[in-house]
Formats: structure tokens, sequence, C-alpha cells
């Protein structure tokens, strides 16, 4: 395995799950996306919507546990293991 220095201004891949990073090329390492292709998908997020009718919350925020799989509910704690938002 070739070791290179460590580079502050490298920068990574527009694509959310990859792990690659820009190359000299413009182009991502791993997937060949470029940054001009991501832009153009998606110039600006989307507002967020407002809860469906089947009750699904698209601004639902996960509980900060990596191991737990609830949401942050109304009082600002876990709906699962009730640890509070920002502790």
């Amino acid at each position: 395995m070739e070791e290179t220095g460590f580079d502050p201004h490298r920068r990574l891949c527009p694509d959310g799950s990859c792990v690659g990073l820009i190359g000299p090329d413009g182009r991502c390492t791993v997937c060949a996306q470029t940054e001009s292709a991501a832009a153009a998908e998606d110039p600006e997020p989307a507002a967020p919507a407002a809860p469906s009718e089947d009750g699904f919350d698209p601004s639902r925020r996960l509980c900060e546990d990596g191991s737990c799989v609830g949401v942050i509910g109304a009082e600002g704690a876990c709906t699962v293991c009730g640890q509070k938002a920002g502790a």
C-alpha cells in the first residue's frame, strides 16, 4: 500500500454515501462523480416537509447514541433510551 502525506486541503466526494476523494482530474477516486455533476443534481436542499397523513415526519431527529434506534421526542429526549438531545 502506498503511503501519502496528509493533505488538509483534500476534497471529499460530494456523494454522501461514497468514501472517495476528489482527484486532480476533478473526479472522485472511488465513484468517478464530479463536483459539478453533484451541484447540478441538487443545487439547494429541499425545505423540510410537514408530517404526512400516515404520520411519517421527515424532519425527525435521530438519537445521538449511535447504538440506539430511537428518535428525539417532543420533550427533547430519545423515545427509546431516554437520552437527552445534546447531552
